[in-house]
């Protein structure tokens, strides 16, 4: 399992760009690029990304995804067409900078009653969406997330088996928001998965750097270990998790530090 750095985790600290410079002086080598806003989707700001990055590693991009996303499954057929325009510009993104995968969010619940999905309707739009994805050479990895369709294993359950060419990527804190045992993912993802993400959770849900608060991550380690689980892991954190550098690079360590124990 090899870990890195989201350049989410520096969101609202230092632009995208100033990133992989901060990346490479915490040691960093490998990283998902988090592209915060509309201009970052475009090609002559991705252009110059990709000279900014150097020896960094880009395991995967992540878009914004509440600004277009679940425009990707509207019934109306213009704004779809919109959001579409987009997505391929993330690929395009995720092309020329080397990643394997697009970490996708997907749709939304924007009200608190439950969904009752139509999972042909929902499969064959991420069928498309994985094809346009893999012409960029990129692969679809759709993120478990509290606030979205995708916040269960059941949701993951019903869709995979329907997307063949779809993978995931699983989020820690997204599970322990949901109420949901991280591992419970793991047994709906299986062997899909090929990111995941790393950020802790305090008792009220709010989210803290790794090592700070109730996630057990060396017991997470050495399921993902027993499993036979060897994919890229990265610490995402929040701007508010930290106040200095050091205390970021600190936790990355310290989840170092249960890898190679659970290794041993």
């Amino acid at each position: 399992m090899r870990l890195g750095i989201s350049t989410a985790s520096f969101f609202g600290r230092v632009s995208t760009e100033l990133a992989f410079d901060h990346l490479r002086s915490m040691r960093v080598d490998v990283t998902e690029v988090f592209l915060s806003t509309f201009s970052e989707y475009e090609k002559s700001y991705i252009d110059a990304l990709v000279q900014r990055k150097g020896n960094v590693n880009v395991h995967s991009v992540h878009a914004h995804g509440t600004q277009f996303e679940p425009e990707l499954f509207s019934t109306n057929l213009r704004a779809r067409a919109d959001a579409e325009i987009i997505f391929r510009k993330v690929c395009y993104a995720g092309f020329v900078l080397g990643a394997k995968y697009y970490t996708f969010h997907g749709p939304i619940k924007l009200k608190k009653f439950v969904y009752n999905h139509d999972y042909v309707r929902i499969c064959d739009r991420i069928n498309q969406l994985t094809e346009i994805a893999q012409s960029y050479g990129i692969k679809l990895a759709y993120e478990n997330v509290h606030w979205s369709y995708g916040a269960t294993p059941d949701y993951f359950r019903e869709i995979l088996p329907r997307c063949p060419h779809l993978y995931t990527t699983l989020d820690v804190k997204q599970a322990m928001q949901a109420g949901v045992d991280p591992i419970k993912f793991l047994d709906a993802m299986d062997d899909r998965i090929a990111t995941i993400h790393l950020c802790d959770v305090v008792k009220s849900g709010l989210t803290c750097l790794p090592g700070q608060g109730k996630v057990n991550f060396e017991k997470f380690f050495s399921e993902l270990h027993k499993r036979g689980i060897n994919v890229t892991m990265l610490l995402e954190a929040y701007a508010k998790d930290y106040k200095e550098e050091g205390e970021l690079r600190a936790s990355y360590d310290y989840l170092n530090s249960l890898l190679l124990k659970v290794r041993e």
